[in-house]
C-alpha cells in the first residue's frame, strides 16, 4: 500500500518537474532557440516521472489512484506540448 507521504513527495516532485519543463517550452518558443540540453533533460526527467507515477498506481488505493492518474495527466501533456514543439522547431 502507498503512503499519504509517499504520494505527495511523488506530486511535488512532479510537479516540479513540469513547472521546470513548461519554463523550457516557454524559454525555447519565445527566443526560437533550437532545442538544447536544458529542454531535453526536462523531456528526459518527465519521462521518469510517468514512470514512477506508474510504478506507484500498482500498490495504490482507489482514491490515491485517482490522484495519481490526473498527475500523469498533467505530465503527459506536458511531455506531448514538448514533443510537438521539438518535432516543430525541427521542421523549420
Amino acid at each position: 500500500m502507498a503512503t499519504r507521504q509517499s504520494i505527495d513527495d511523488l506530486i511535488a516532485r512532479t510537479t516540479a518537474c513540469i513547472s521546470e519543463a513548461e519554463e523550457q517550452l516557454d524559454i525555447t518558443n519565445r527566443n526560437g532557440y533550437s532545442v538544447d540540453a536544458d529542454y531535453s533533460e526536462a523531456q528526459a526527467k518527465l519521462t521518469q516521472m510517468e514512470a514512477e507515477i506508474a510504478k506507484l498506481m500498482d500498490s495504490s488505493n482507489a482514491q490515491q489512484r485517482e490522484q495519481l492518474h490526473r498527475l500523469h495527466l498533467l505530465a503527459s501533456q506536458c511531455l506531448n506540448d514538448m514533443i510537438l514543439d521539438h518535432n516543430d522547431l525541427a521542421g523549420e
